[in-house]
């Protein structure tokens, strides 16, 4: 994928911006600073007059912890049957080149 990056002000012309066209990459950051990956778990089932339940858990770091929430929610709701599992991913926009100042 493509985008337009603009020129820095130092470069600009008479009241005019400078585009530059620059090649980007998405990617998952795997830096070893990067952030946490973050979970968290919704329920899809639905009530018994059919509106959906849509209650989730809190955001964590651990995997297991926002199961935990699942089988939790289950217990109280036994015909919730059905889950999504929402997870927050750090990832980056990376040029194929540095832009120079």
């Amino acid at each position: 994928m493509s985008a337009f990056l603009p020129v820095p002000p130092a470069e600009r012309r008479g009241g005019r911006r400078l585009w530059r066209f620059l090649e980007w990459t998405l990617q998952a950051d795997v830096a070893p600073d990067r952030p946490p990956v973050r979970h968290r778990f919704r329920c899809a089932g639905e009530y018994e007059d059919g509106q959906p339940c849509e209650e989730e858990g809190p955001v964590c770091d651990d995997f297991a912890e926002a199961q935990r929430w699942a089988y939790r929610h289950l217990k109280v709701h036994q015909d919730h049957r059905s889950y999504e599992h929402v997870a927050v991913t750090p990832w980056l926009m990376v040029p194929a080149e540095e832009p120079s100042p």
